[in-house]
């Protein structure tokens, strides 16, 4: 039996690296320090916004709840009315009453609820105002007084 040739597991040589320098993509009028700028300033707006967006939130829970303890003060209020009630007219003028406040309350949160979350976008998006003009109005138009870079 003939012994089989061994297939070599040693890989060919690579090609010698030439001297050019490392691709580096060139932005004529943009620096490393434009760069930082922009994104310092786009992390301020983002907690900026961020610290809104929270505290509208919390707002809105406030609300909510604020909401719900007099719903539920009262139906309590209806419910002993309507255990001392002594006519079927009492009773339903007790069941209008509520459906009544209830509606009211109903329209007054939403109102105030409304508020809340109108004011809530309008703080959240304000650290953003301008952001994105003025970085695409420093970066896609060359700068006076800067040469672009070779």
């Amino acid at each position: 039996m003939a012994a089989k040739g061994k297939k070599s597991t040693e890989l060919a040589p690579l090609a010698p690296i030439s001297d050019a320098p490392p691709f580096s993509p060139q932005f004529p009028g943009i620096s490393y320090a434009d760069l930082a700028s922009f994104g310092r300033e786009n992390i301020e707006a983002a907690v900026k916004a961020n610290a809104a967006v929270s505290a509208g939130i919390e707002a809105i829970g406030q609300e909510v709840m604020i909401y719900a303890r007099t719903a539920l003060k009262t139906a309590s209020e209806t419910a002993h009315g309507l255990l001392s009630a002594r006519t079927l007219e009492d009773v339903v003028r007790l069941q209008t009453d509520l459906a009544k406040r209830n509606f009211d309350g109903l329209v007054a949160g939403s109102v105030k609820l409304s508020e809340i979350s109108v004011s809530l976008a309008s703080e959240a998006l304000a650290p953003w105002e301008g952001r994105v003009e003025a970085v695409i109005a420093h970066f896609a138009y060359p700068q006076p007084g800067k040469s672009p870079s070779p």
